[in-house]
């Protein structure tokens, strides 16, 4: 039996055009971006993230396989100087000091090509990002995982290297509206079933966030 693997030609055509940079999507964009919410459910059971090697603002190295030690890995995406990512700030801090304690390991990484390290580093200081904030500089290695905009966050198996989560790690914060606390915690729904051995069916939710401008895209 072949099994799918989630690679740059399979996803390639998840990314189809959306609204401009933290702007919420215009009536055309939105049926474009149904399609890309239903190309991206049927590829999520299949998918299984490729190895990486990516350094951090602190010039650390990152290998993603060498993280056999965690019972899950948290991944979102991070672009410099956008709002509803500020606001989100607390709500990951509340994420990363719930889970990390019990092996789950987080990082975000930055594939936007007008950010360097330096000013990554910057906005990391100034909102108390803990969390090691990676710089994808040639955007092979989130390109090819189908995210679109910032905050989007991809939740791993490490023991399968599946993507059993793909979207926002809640529903606070959406474009033009912040509530006091969320009606959905996406995230937290994951993370629990995985450390309590439950089996996960992998899942997907459309993000709000700034958008990444992929050059392979044209857009």
């Amino acid at each position: 039996m072949l099994t799918r693997i989630f690679t740059a030609t399979a996803v390639a055509s998840l990314a189809l055009g959306l609204a401009a940079a933290c702007s919420p999507p215009t009536t055309p964009t939105e049926a474009a971006s149904a399609d890309t919410a239903d190309m991206v459910k049927m590829a999520l059971p299949h998918a299984k993230m490729a190895n990486f090697t990516l350094k951090d603002t602190a010039g650390k190295a990152h290998e993603l396989y060498k993280m056999t030690d965690a019972k899950a890995i948290v991944i979102s995406m991070h672009t410099r100087g956008c709002p509803i990512g500020q606001q989100l700030n607390p709500d990951f801090h509340a994420l990363q000091a719930k889970y990390e304690a019990k092996g789950v390991k987080f990082m975000m990484i930055n594939p936007n090509m007008h950010d360097t390290p330096e000013m990554i580093a910057k906005e990391a200081k100034e909102f108390d990002i803990t969390m090691p904030i990676l710089k994808d500089s040639d955007q092979s290695v989130t390109e090819p995982w189908g995210v679109e905009r910032a905050t989007e966050t991809l939740i791993v198996e490490p023991k399968t290297w599946k993507i059993l989560y793909q979207g926002p790690i809640n529903d606070r914060v959406t474009f033009g509206r912040a509530k006091a606390k969320p009606d959905n915690d996406f995230a937290t729904v994951t993370l629990d079933a995985m450390l309590a051995g439950k089996a996960v069916t992998p899942s997907y939710n459309m993000t709000d966030g700034c958008i990444i401008s992929f050059e392979k895209r044209g857009h």
